[in-house]
């Protein structure tokens, strides 16, 4: 089997990488390739997906697929996609896709991080912090305080639960105070598609957020 695989597209051109070929085999070939192409047209922009399988290619082996394509200044890598993933960023999934439970007493000045969705059940006190890169369920009491779900910039989570009480909600870069006439706005507060924050009822959370109700189903 070839080293490299050109394939058409309707929005340019692919190119796989056969994953069992020496990468210095792969640099060859695609230098060829894209030099034979290159003649092949000799006006106009082209891009590139190129398809690397079950081979991860490292930062030096991108940076010389980079190298090659540099010597062809019309033609571009629009998406290089892998079937493989690096250990760290499974194990990064894995954190966020976590559901964490906590209870006990988050005093004054203290703050609880978790990666991950957060249900707690303990005490909240004023200026103290809830941090979660998932949404926050508050089942516990909160007298004060802050919950901050999506931390730093997920903005499909949400906060939700015994929310009335904070003193302030945030979902990924976006903060509400929370006023008298908040109380009664809804145990639900979610990111809107305006990058606000509104409140609804719990009960709305399969609609607005069918992904996260489904995994609340799951677990």
């Amino acid at each position: 089997m070839d080293a490299v695989i050109l394939k058409g597209r309707a929005d340019g051109f692919e190119l796989q990488l056969t994953d069992s070929a020496a990468f210095s085999d792969i640099l060859t070939k695609l230098d060829a390739l894209l030099g034979h192409l290159y003649k092949d047209t000799p006006s106009g922009d082209v891009n590139f997906v190129i398809e690397t399988g079950r081979r991860l290619l490292t930062a030096a082996q991108k940076h010389a697929v980079d190298a090659v394509f540099a010597k062809y200044p019309r033609f571009s890598t629009r998406l290089l996609h892998s079937d493989v993933v690096d250990a760290e960023t499974v194990q990064t999934r894995v954190r966020q896709a976590r559901t964490n439970f906590a209870g006990g007493v988050i005093r004054s000045g203290q703050v609880l991080a978790v990666n991950g969705d957060l249900v707690f059940t303990g005490v909240l006190h004023a200026n103290g912090v809830i941090r979660a890169s998932g949404s926050v369920f508050v089942l516990g009491t909160a007298e004060g305080g802050v919950v901050h779900a999506g931390y730093p910039d997920n903005s499909l989570a949400v906060a939700a639960g015994r929310i009335s009480d904070l003193a302030q909600i945030r979902i990924a870069d976006a903060v509400e105070v929370v006023e008298d006439e908040d109380k009664t706005a809804g145990n639900l507060c979610y990111m809107s598609d305006e990058h606000m924050l509104v409140h609804a009822d719990l009960g709305d959370l399969a609609t607005l957020r069918p992904q996260i109700f489904k995994k609340m189903e799951e677990s």
